[in-house]
């Protein structure tokens, strides 16, 4: 393959399941998992080191997060402590401190999403229709999303980077 660049295979199930990997085909093969919502400790990333250990291939934590700071403090030192690097979800997310970076919710927001959820059901085409949020609300909704992702008028939520120094 490319001697100048790797190459990471994420796992079956949105990166979960090293069972779909037999034997590396590259000497530039990594493998990344995810993981949440699950007891922070080493029983949760161990079928990730019999893999490693196996095959003698980096294994990387590629994403994970979206819990309590201390679920995430502490599934951070199981990781390091088996010298797995990672990548926490997410930098930037709508009214929640899960994430380094929070913003608020736009205007009509809710009327977006409300219309979301009925799209795409056949034979429902009247009832899409009559959901749709108006030009106005959708423009409106759009514009105050784009100005509130500004990271001037983002909230940093602190307790978020503390869980991963």
């Amino acid at each position: 393959m490319d001697p100048n660049h790797v190459i990471i295979l994420g796992g079956a199930q949105w990166d979960t399941n090293f069972d779909v990997f037999g034997a590396p085909f590259d000497s530039n093969v990594m493998y990344s998992f995810h993981k949440y919502w699950m007891p922070p400790n080493r029983e949760a990333i161990q079928p990730y080191l019999n893999f490693r250990d196996r095959y003698k291939v980096p294994i990387w934590l590629g994403e994970s997060g979206e819990n309590n700071d201390v679920w995430v403090r502490d599934f951070r030192t199981v990781v390091e402590k088996d010298e797995i690097n990672w990548t926490f979800w997410t930098y930037k997310r709508m009214a929640a401190t899960s994430a380094f970076v929070s913003w608020k919710k736009p205007a009509n927001w809710d009327e977006i999403v409300a219309f979301a959820k009925t799209s795409g059901r056949s034979g429902e085409a009247e009832k899409q229709i009559a959901a749709r949020p108006s030009q106005e609300h959708i423009k409106e909704a759009m514009y105050d999303l784009l100005e509130n992702v500004r990271l001037e008028h983002c909230q940093i939520n602190p307790g978020t980077l503390r869980r991963l120094a």
